[in-house]
This record gives C-alpha cells, sequence and structure tokens, in this order.
C-alpha cells in the first residue's frame, strides 16, 4: 500500500482535504447564492485543493463546475484560450456537443490561404475574443438553465497582464447576474487583497475575499495520525517534530508525512531513526525549490528574509546590521511589504520582527545559513 499523503497535486477526491471545513461552507454559501468569492494564500496553502472540493460540492447542487488555471498569461488572447480550453477539457456528454456548436462561431476564422490555394486559420483579435468566451456562462445558462461555478485561478497574473485586460474582465463579467459563480484564486495574497479593496482597481468590491492561513497543529495531527493508523503505522515520537518543523504549512506537512510514511514499515513504529531519514529525504526534494526562490531574490530581499527566519533578531538592530548588513528601516518596509505581497512573509506576533517565512523548510534553510542540518 503506498503512502496516503498528497503533496505533489491537489488533494483528490475532496473528502481527502485536510480541515478547511470553514472556508469550504463559506465558498459553497457563496456559489450556491451566486456570489463572487476571491481566495488568497502562500503557495502550498492549499488553495487548490480547496477550490476542487468547492467545485465538486457545486456540481452536486446542480452547478456547472469550471477551473481555469491562468499561470503566466500575457496576453488577452492568452485568457481567452485558457478558458476556452477549459470548457472544452471540463464539459462533457450534451454540454461538451452544445459548446462544440458554440465556439465554432467564436473563430478563428478561415481566410484564403495565400496564391488562393486551400485556407488558412486567421487568429482573433484579443479583447473582443476573451468577450466572447467569457460570455460562455451566460449562453450556457439559456440553452440548458444551469448556472455555472468558475474557478479563476492564479488570477494574480492576469492582474499583472495589465488594466485594460483586467477592465475587459470585469466588463464582461459584470453581466452575469446568477448565471454563474466566480472565485478568483491568487498566491500573492497582497496583490489579490488590493485587487478587491482599493477604488482603483476594476474589481474593486466585487468578491469577498477568504484570506488562508495555516493549519492547527491539532487538525493536521489527527489528519497525520488517521492516515497513519489506516495503513498499519505509527508516527509515534515522530511526529511532534514533523508538526513542528511544519508549523501549519499544510504542503510541507504532506511532504514530510509521506516520507516518514514511506521509512516506517507496516505494523511498525517511527522513532528517531525513522525521522531523520524521513526529513533527509523531504529535504533532498526541497532543495531545488528553496534554492531557485533564493535566486530569484534581491540581495536587499535575502539580507531580510535571513534576519527573519532567525525569528528572535529584530530589524532595526545591531545583529540583523552588523551581521545580516540590514540597512534603513524605511528601505526595509517596502521590502517587506513585496516579499509579504508576494507569499513568501506571512504575519507573527509572536516573532521579534513581527513576520515569518511563509515556507517552513524555506525558513530552516535560511536560519541554518542557508544550510540542511537535522531537525530535531
Amino acid at each position: 500500500m503506498g503512502s496516503p499523503f498528497t503533496y505533489e497535486d491537489p488533494l483528490q477526491p475532496p473528502e481527502a482535504l485536510a480541515d478547511r471545513a470553514e472556508e469550504l461552507a463559506l465558498l459553497r454559501e457563496r456559489i450556491a447564492e451566486t456570489r463572487n468569492s476571491g481566495l488568497a494564500g502562500p503557495r502550498g496553502y492549499g488553495k487548490t485543493s480547496l477550490l476542487n472540493a468547492a467545485l465538486a460540492a457545486a456540481e452536486q447542487e446542480g452547478f456547472v463546475p469550471i477551473y481555469v488555471n491562468f499561470l503566466g498569461v500575457l496576453t488577452a488572447a492568452d485568457v481567452a484560450e485558457r478558458i476556452e480550453r477549459a470548457y472544452r477539457e471540463q464539459l462533457d456528454g450534451p454540454l461538451k456537443r452544445w459548446f462544440a456548436g458554440v465556439v465554432s462561431t467564436l473563430g478563428p476564422r478561415a481566410r484564403a490561404a495565400p496564391a488562393g490555394v486551400g485556407v488558412e486559420l486567421a487568429p482573433a483579435a484579443g479583447l473582443p475574443s476573451l468577450l466572447a468566451r467569457l460570455e460562455l456562462p451566460r449562453r450556457l445558462h439559456e440553452r440548458h438553465g444551469r448556472a455555472c461555478a468558475i474557478v479563476f485561478d492564479e488570477f494574480q497574473d492576469v492582474v499583472r497582464a495589465g488594466e485594460e485586460l483586467v477592465g475587459t474582465m470585469r466588463s464582461g463579467l459584470e453581466r452575469h447576474g446568477n448565471v454563474a459563480a466566480y472565485v478568483f484564486s491568487g498566491s500573492h495574497p497582497g496583490l489579490m487583497r488590493d485587487l478587491f479593496s482599493e477604488r482603483r482597481h476594476a474589481f474593486y468590491a466585487q468578491a469577498t475575499l477568504i484570506d488562508l492561513g495555516g493549519l492547527p497543529g491539532e487538525d493536521l495531527s489527527a489528519y497525520v495520525g488517521l492516515r497513519f493508523e489506516r495503513g498499519r503505522r505509527d508516527p509515534g515520537e515522530a511526529l511532534e517534530p514533523l508538526l513542528r518543523l511544519a508549523d501549519g504549512h499544510p504542503q510541507r506537512t504532506m511532504l514530510l508525512a509521506h516520507h516518514l510514511y514511506e521509512s516506517t514499515r507496516p505494523g511498525g513504529q517511527a522513532g528517531p531513526e525513522q525521522w531523520l531519514k524521513a526529513f533527509a529525504a523531504a529535504v533532498r526534494e526541497a532543495n531545488p525549490e528553496v534554492q531557485a526562490v533564493w535566486d530569484s531574490w534581491s540581495n536587499s530581499e535575502r539580507r531580510l528574509t535571513s534576519v527573519i527566519a532567525q525569528r528572535t533578531i529584530p530589524l532595526q538592530g545591531r545583529a540583523a546590521r552588523e551581521r545580516y548588513g540590514v540597512g534603513k528601516s524605511g528601505n526595509n518596509e517596502a521590502t517587506v511589504e513585496r516579499l509579504q505581497r508576494e507569499g513568501h512573509l506571512v504575519a507573527d506576533a509572536q516573532t521579534a520582527t513581527g513576520w515569518r517565512v511563509a515556507d517552513p523548510l524555506l525558513e530552516l534553510w535560511l536560519a541554518n545559513g542557508r544550510s540542511w542540518q537535522s531537525a530535531d
């Protein structure tokens, strides 16, 4: 029997969701009332798993579920293509046949090829093409009488693509009324928060934002323990250091639990040996990701996160200045705000800086001087 801990992909089925009962209930309620929601949290906090559970529940209640991932989009044409692909791949039965008929009218259009031999496809213009695809929920409702529950994931990349694009999407969606409920999800909490709360943004006051935090240790303990028990294993004394290191981070908890499960024989109990083996396997797997984040940061971001990772050193103190080269406080505030907006930092009143690094494995690596040490 393989490991029951999924950490590379969103949790499936929805029943495997670790806690998030309150957030799921709120999303279900808002979808049922065709009201729009926002969902924000750092990467690895379980947004996509929660969204999958909300869409599964909405489908049971008669909605047509559509999930669109906008990661990496740059233009209106990119956004239109992602939306069209989502409908094409996720609809089935009569709805899929309906979509085939509708999409054939949206373009691209056939035109004569050079020299009059054959035909070629002319790409549709970006913004008109996008508006046509944003009309799909209304057309589906008119034809089949069903409302859609639509997730726009990694929506921060749409925002980054420009105000004209965001404004076009707002104008295309605002006429939908009760034909669709939207969930706008993003892994840059600050940007997503601004999107719905600042008047300068086209989506101001268009959705109620749900901020995802870390999970309580007691809930994760029950989740991990139950799955060990089902596999005839006992996490034993290794459970405490696992939960302490993961620090409520859903994905990192699953990663560590997976390797601990794999290191514990059926009928056995995990102890220090199994924990050290699991820890080594987990950090070996996480190392490329951790290194990539470090490489993407500026020197000021590196200095500040190195101090914040210590948890006991204030940013304005002598130690931060002499040991890490941290400069003036005004510059620090701007850098911290940027890191928080991008999901690298989360607020923590128990630390000397008021912040901690969102990824506990990245924090451990930073705290140990950019090296891995055994967790005890």
